[in-house]
């Protein structure tokens, strides 16, 4: 099936990824409403576990490791995968190869703001009316949920303290006395890495509570005092799941529900999401952006609510789960694939008590719906 016009409204990852791919299923034009605030040199770092629907991401990587650990004041846990490395890409990077694989196609960029009016989608006081229209604005985030919020840098030294071969995923090693909190730490060198400080809770710090944890976590565990700040990263994360429809329109990225609600990881799924509706259209299906299958988000629901009830157990739990899975099942499990034996593996890893409790609450919340 071919369409005359597509239209994507956005300018971020899911709307760039879709259309680099629905150049197979259209006739004439793209149209990608960037919106009039677009910066494309506007940067931040994207991560994911290689695997079949990302592997253009991995062949453009800035940085790929096959090993990543969790740690707690009790435990440290690497694991390693050569057929499912750890890697990120720039946002500049990944929107620049799209654009790429776009160029001998008829690609119009319209820097407009859409808004929704009546059902309707408008730009510039028009209505938006294609063959096929995909909505990536960003959504709004619901009350009262549980959120992970970070604010990080890249850190440069004078000396060679960073261990380069090992992502540090995850180490709680640092305050807990706000809600679950840990460091995130990309070595890009023995010398260079990206360092976040990451919480998952339902209140926004100030900016100086994340950059003095980053401060005092690189003063504790590398003796660092003096250090250079690079670029600078931030972002909020709904640990919700987040699924709007519209009668117009396909919702798509984080507000078609491509955003893993227990981990926050988007990257993998925004392209599952792509190819997902490209098969659909070369197949003459109807179109369904839902990503997530129903088993996983029940179960991620159950572990929010163990996170946002018990956030002192945070710790146990994650290392815990590194400890019972290899690498590749780890990689698998975060990405979305996993086998239902390695379900059972993390289920059975977990804290019996808080989480039949939580299994239980969601069950009569479900029954009561």
């Amino acid at each position: 099936m071919k369409y005359k016009q597509i239209d994507i409204i956005g300018g971020g990852c899911a709307a760039f990824s879709l259309a680099r791919l629905l150049k197979q299923v259209c006739q004439n034009n793209i149209n990608i409403f960037l919106g009039k605030n677009f910066n494309f040199q506007k940067d931040h770092f994207w991560g994911f576990w290689k695997n079949e629907s990302n592997e253009s991401a991995f062949k453009n990587a800035n940085h790929i490791w096959m090993k990543w650990s969790i740690l707690t004041y009790d435990s440290k846990t690497v694991l390693s995968s050569e057929k499912h490395p750890y890697c990120v890409i720039k946002r500049k990077k990944w929107l620049s190869f799209c654009k790429s694989e776009l160029r001998n196609n008829k690609i119009n960029y319209i820097k407009q703001d859409v808004i929704e009016r009546e059902g309707d989608l408008i730009a510039n006081n028009k209505k938006i009316n294609s063959d096929l229209i995909f909505d990536s604005r960003p959504p709004e985030i619901p009350s009262d949920v549980l959120l992970q919020h970070f604010q990080g840098y890249v850190v440069t030294t004078e000396k060679d303290v960073f261990d380069d071969t090992t992502v540090i995923l995850m180490d709680f090693r640092c305050d807990q006395s706000k809600g679950m909190h840990f460091i995130y730490l990309l070595p890009f060198s023995k010398k260079k890495a990206l360092v976040e400080s990451t919480m998952f809770s339902k209140k926004i710090e100030k900016k100086s509570f994340y950059k003095n944890q980053i401060s005092k976590y690189l003063k504790k565990n590398f003796d660092l005092t003096s250090f250079t700040l690079g670029d600078y990263e931030e972002g909020i994360i709904p640990m919700h799941q987040i699924s709007i429809k519209s009668p117009n329109s396909f919702n798509i990225g984080t507000r078609g529900g491509a955003v893993r609600p227990s981990s926050g990881y988007a990257f993998t799924f925004i392209q599952k999401q792509a190819f997902q509706i490209l098969d659909q259209i070369k197949k003459k299906r109807n179109i369904n952006t839902e990503i997530h299958n129903k088993v996983d988000l029940f179960l991620d629901k159950i572990f929010i609510r163990v996170l946002d009830k018990h956030p002192q157990l945070a710790p146990k739990i994650f290392s815990r789960l590194a400890s019972k899975l290899n690498g590749d099942e780890m990689a698998k499990f975060m990405s979305g694939e996993c086998s239902i034996l390695t379900k059972f593996k993390v289920i059975f890893a977990m804290p019996k008590v808080p989480f039949i409790k939580s299994f239980l609450f969601m069950l009569n919340s479900n029954a009561g719906n």
